[in-house]
């Protein structure tokens, strides 16, 4: 059987793992005083939808090789 490739994550996947990169170093225009940020928490909302969309795609061709 041959071996499935990973795939890469999408554009938008990686610029926000850039921008919860930044934010460990950083503050941008867009913080606030307490510590919060909308472009934070936007890209750990995109983070957290493409990681779910993985595991459920993993699971899926997991339930598919099981029924072969």
């Amino acid at each position: 059987m041959p071996e499935q490739r990973p795939t890469e994550p999408p554009f938008a996947v990686v610029m926000a793992g850039y921008v919860v990169d930044f934010h460990h170093r950083h503050t941008c225009s867009r913080c606030r005083p307490d510590g919060s940020c909308a472009r934070l928490a936007d890209a750990g909302a995109t983070l957290r939808a493409w990681r779910e969309w993985r595991v459920r795609r993993q699971l899926r061709a997991r339930q598919h090789r099981n029924l072969r």
